[in-house]
C-alpha cells in the first residue's frame, strides 16, 4: 500500500519552488513506523534504517522511532532525512543540505511560504505551513499538525 504527504504548500506563487521546499510526498502524517518505511521503499538511493530514540524528544510521547534515509531526492540533490515517529505516529521530518545551501533554500520557502511567523539566529519558521529553516545544521523541518501548538510555543520562546 502506498501513502502520499499532504503537501504543505497551500498557496505558493512558483510551483517550481514549492515542489523543491515542500514535504517529501513519501507519507502521511500520523502514519505508522511499518507506513513510513513501506512509503520509503526504493527513495532512500543509499539505504535506509530505523533506530530507536531514548529517552524520547517529541512531547508526550513514550516511545519513539527514527527512520534514517540517505539518498532521498529533494530540493534538487540527493538528501539524508530523518522520519521522526512518536507513539507509532509521523510527526517530524528533518532533511539534511549542504551548509552553502542556505541562502538559495531560505529565498525559496520565502517565495514558497511568504514571510515569516519567527525568526531567530538558530531558525526561520513558517507556522501556517508546519514548516522552518534549521541554521545549524542546515535542513529542512516538517512537523504534523499534532505538534503545531507546541512547535509555535518553542518558536516563540526561541525568537524572544
Amino acid at each position: 500500500m502506498r501513502y502520499t504527504i499532504t503537501t504543505l504548500a497551500l498557496a505558493v506563487s512558483s510551483p517550481a519552488f514549492a515542489q523543491e521546499v515542500s514535504l517529501p510526498q513519501s507519507v502521511e502524517w500520523g502514519a505508522s513506523a511499518e507506513a513510513v518505511e513501506g512509503a520509503l521503499e526504493g527513495k532512500c538511493a543509499d539505504g535506509l534504517t530505523v533506530r530507536e530514540i531514548s529517552p524520547p524528544f517529541l512531547p508526550n510521547a513514550s516511545e519513539q522511532v527514527q527512520i534514517d534515509c540517505a539518498g532521498l531526492d529533494h530540493f534538487g540533490a540527493p538528501r539524508f532525512a530523518e522520519f521522526v515517529i512518536g507513539d507509532d505516529r509521523l510527526q517530524m521530518v528533518w532533511v539534511m543540505v549542504e551548509p552553502e545551501e542556505e541562502d538559495s533554500a531560505i529565498a525559496a520557502m520565502r517565495e514558497a511560504y511568504g514571510q515569516p511567523s519567527a525568526e531567530s539566529e538558530l531558525f526561520i519558521a513558517f507556522e501556517s505551513h508546519r514548516t522552518a529553516w534549521r541554521h545549524e545544521p542546515a535542513e529542512f523541518l516538517y512537523y504534523s499538525p499534532e505538534l503545531s501548538e507546541a512547535m509555535s510555543a518553542w518558536f516563540a520562546s526561541a525568537a524572544g
